[in-house]
């Protein structure tokens, strides 16, 4: 799950001056008694750090795997409709871009306005699997997956990090994006099991509490207080919105999230059921690689000291991983296939999550207040397009590969070349830290 997420996508930006005039607003907006970032009450942006992880893989945002399983084995989708869906994603680009102009102001708002959407179509998608839709009709669920990657990217990702950037300081942040979302992976990877355990209508119950867990979520946030509005120094909004340059530090980050996101096994379930492993427990092996996730969040310990030399290592394991995978043998008939690919899994899904939370950190630490939102909203971007590409083009593969007699198929030649780019971008990236501007 994610892109650059807490997944999923994933964080934090320090701000800003952004501001007009002290108001007070109705609804979901309260009045500012501030102009100084609060640094404290970092709990209350727990509930949405605990969640989004679990409306991302209900919803098949970033290609999430409870969205993988019921579109399987409830609504009888094609792995090349999956994918083509999971790609559409980026047509939300242009709107993304623009949105990434709002004012932090309206960033709580914007997550609020994104918990809702979520929670409709959690029921929409219940609604669905109670019925036992198939055929044309449960393209409807693509559909579904597709606004909800476009509701996460214009609304979600172009305002959380900000949000917490804003909020929390470095420390915090590094627990808000690693030791919190460690707790999420761990509660997704129970209910991943859970989830692939129950029939047609308690899969339908299940997305329902989904739906209720975000209305929850989004008036919980009533308790954050909105960035401050005041008087900018003169100039700032002018620099700001005219797009002040990214560092190179920043822009080699981007290619680490691009490449990564290739080489982190996009569509592995359904490759899995499709081509691979037909019989496994797709429930079982979600939940595998998203404790190993859970695990390495809960390895990382917040520091002011060089994050990349993590982020190099990591990236090292996962390429040997995934060269193992052809390897393993035929898991279908060989039990010690199936260790090999579900460690493989593990592994991949540890090192891919330690490499982002690093990258993600460094991007913190060359923004400043006059970029921070848009670099965050680029930083989206280039992830969240580098993923919906893998997805995309993963499902014409795995097509292909289920026909392949190659010692290697298409689909496991793309992942390998996606792990190698990661190392090398990793490697760039860590070479231009060394002596980087302060900010971006």
């Amino acid at each position: 799950m994610g892109r650059c997420l807490a997944s999923p996508r994933a964080d934090s930006m320090s701000v800003l001056g952004h501001c007009l005039h002290s108001r007070v607003r109705k609804g979901f907006v309260r009045s500012d008694r501030s102009t100084e970032p609060e640094r404290s009450g970092t709990a209350r942006f727990i509930p949405v750090t605990v969640f989004t992880p679990l409306f991302g893989a209900a919803l098949g945002i970033d290609g999430g795997p409870l969205f993988q399983i019921l579109a399987v084995e409830n609504l009888a989708l094609s792995p090349t409709a999956i994918g083509i869906a999971f790609g559409f994603g980026v047509i939300s680009l242009p709107i993304q871009l623009y949105a990434s102009r709002m004012p932090l102001q309206r960033a709580r708002r914007n997550v609020q306005l994104f918990l809702m959407i979520a929670a409709v179509q959690a029921w929409m998608l219940a609604a669905l699997v109670a019925l036992d839709v198939t055929g044309p009709l449960a393209s409807t669920a693509l559909a579904i997956t597709v606004t909800a990657e476009i509701a996460l990217s214009v609304l979600f990702a172009t305002a959380w990090q900000p949000l917490l950037s804003h909020a929390a300081d470095t420390t915090q942040r590094q627990r808000l994006n690693a030791t919190w979302p460690a707790v999420a992976r761990g509660l997704l990877a129970v209910l991943l099991v859970l989830f692939a355990a129950l029939d047609g209508p308690g899969r339908a119950g299940f997305l329902t509490a989904v739906g209720l867990i975000a209305v929850g979520c989004a008036f919980g946030l009533q308790r954050v207080p909105d960035p401050p509005e005041g008087v900018e120094p003169e100039g700032v909004e002018d620099s700001a919105r005219s797009g002040v340059p990214l560092s190179k530090t920043t822009r080699s980050i981007l290619v680490v999230f691009a490449a990564v996101n290739i080489g982190a096994l996009p569509l592995w379930l359904v490759y899995l059921d499709t081509v691979l492993w037909p019989n496994a427990n797709l429930g079982v092996v979600a939940a595998i690689q998203t404790a190993a996730s859970m695990l390495a969040l809960l390895a990382w310990r917040p520091t002011k000291n060089d994050v990349t030399n993590r982020a190099f290592v990591a990236s090292i394991i996962l390429l040997g991983a995934v060269l193992a995978i052809p390897f393993a043998g035929d898991p279908g008939t060989t039990p010690s296939a199936q260790v090999v690919l579900l460690a493989a899994t593990a592994i991949i899904g540890a090192a891919g999550t330690t490499v982002r939370v690093a990258m993600l950190e460094t991007v913190h630490r060359t923004v400043n207040a006059a970029n921070s939102v848009r670099a965050f909203t680029v930083l989206d971007v280039v992830a969240s397009t580098s993923l919906q590409v893998g997805l995309l083009a993963s499902g014409f593969l795995i097509a292909g590969s289920a026909r392949n007699t190659w010692p290697v198929d298409p689909y496991l030649s793309f992942v390998i070349a996606g792990s190698v780019a990661a190392v090398i971008a990793v490697r760039l990236s860590k070479t231009s830290t060394i002596d980087r501007p302060s900010a971006a």
